[in-house]
């Protein structure tokens, strides 16, 4: 009867040294799952509709119902890029994200992009580009201040991210493409200073694909420099970041057959952080339609799913985390007054584009 009793002892014991061990292991292994879309919405003002032409496009209508759709969606956080004029038309039907970035206003004091909620987002900070290119002609890039939006969202125990969602430079011209390579540039160097306490997430409108390795640096700047994995890269090219054959000779690799096709210019990178491992489990296209079953917007949006899971080296952040408040009235009502002078006198300087675009 002793002996049983030692025994009894020597196991209790042992279960309460263990205990502690297989407890931490199970908190270490707790995986946290994210639905993201990506979408570029398209809200710039449209001159026809303004001028109340019987075939343009209705922007304000199309926001509207853009924002019912996505508020009966089941994504967690919607990062957006050109809302722009008609950002209320949008906002007011997304009820069920009580989170959402402070909107910097339309064209020209606005940079477009913004995030929406299910979960806490802290610590925004906006950026403007180094280098933009193109007034009037080569995607006017230089008439907003188009940049990098930054957001720490918390998806609960413990799990913070690193949310960029950045509208690089457009258009394919040297100029543009110079001016993009800096933006990923000056993007790997923000995200390379931020160091690795945080998985990080980049999303937006890259305005580059990997598969046409031009002048852009995207490769060698973003995906190389900070080790950062592309979602449709690693899920539907078999993680192979250098030959595209079967998407060029099954779909093709003109501008009609890869834009919201593959390796289009919507893109989720992302990387682990933190003793927090992350992993892309989908990644997908999608169109969204207006009532007249046109699309919303002239790109497709990227949705993906991810997973972020604890490891042993999962360290709790001590980063100081806050709502950023919005900027006050007068404030906000001084930028805009000093972004609509600065593009009069861009486009007085570059009179002779805007006559031909106006096709005066």
């Amino acid at each position: 009867m002793k002996t049983t009793k030692k025994l009894l002892t020597v196991l209790l014991c042992a279960l309460l040294v263990l205990l502690p061990c297989a407890l931490g292991a199970a908190a270490a292994d707790e995986t946290v799952t994210a639905n993201i879309l990506c979408y570029n919405v398209a809200g710039l003002p449209n001159v026809d509709d303004l001028l109340g032409k019987p075939d343009a496009p209705n922007v304000a209508r199309n926001q509207v119902l853009l924002g019912r759709q996505l508020n009966a969606s089941a994504y967690d956080v919607i990062a957006v890029q050109e809302d722009f004029n008609y950002h209320k038309y949008m906002a007011d039907e997304l009820t069920s994200y009580p989170n959402k970035t402070n909107h910097t206003g339309g064209v020209p004091d606005g940079d477009g992009l913004n995030v929406f909620a299910r979960v806490p987002v802290y610590n925004e900070a906006r950026t403007t580009w180094d280098q933009l290119y193109g007034v009037i002609d080569d995607g006017a890039d230089e008439m907003t201040p188009k940049g990098i939006l930054y957001t720490v969202l918390d998806f609960g125990d413990g799990v913070l991210v690193d949310l960029y969602d950045i509208h690089a430079d457009a258009y394919g011209d040297e100029g543009s493409c110079a001016a993009r390579r800096d933006n990923f540039r000056q993007l790997a160097e923000m995200i390379q200073s931020r160091g690795t306490d945080r998985p990080v997430i980049v999303t937006g409108d890259f305005n580059a694909s990997i598969h046409q390795w031009n002048d852009d640096g995207l490769y060698e700047l973003l995906y190389e420099s900070c080790g950062l994995k592309d979602a449709w890269v690693e899920l539907h090219n078999d993680g192979n970041y250098e030959n595209f054959d079967y998407w060029e000779e099954t779909v093709g690799g003109g501008w009609p057959n890869y834009w919201g096709v593959w390796d289009s210019l919507e893109k989720f990178l992302y990387r682990d952080g933190g003793g927090i491992s992350v992993a892309a489990t989908s990644f997908g296209y999608k169109e969204f339609l207006n009532d007249e079953d046109v699309s919303i917007s002239d790109h497709k949006a990227a949705e993906a799913t991810f997973t972020f899971t604890k490891t042993d080296d999962f360290t709790e952040s001590d980063e100081a985390i806050s709502v950023t408040p919005a900027p006050k009235t007068h404030e906000f009502i001084l930028k805009k007054l000093f972004a609509i002078l600065i593009d009069l006198f861009k486009g007085i300087a570059h009179f002779d584009e805007l006559k031909a675009y106006l096709n005066f």
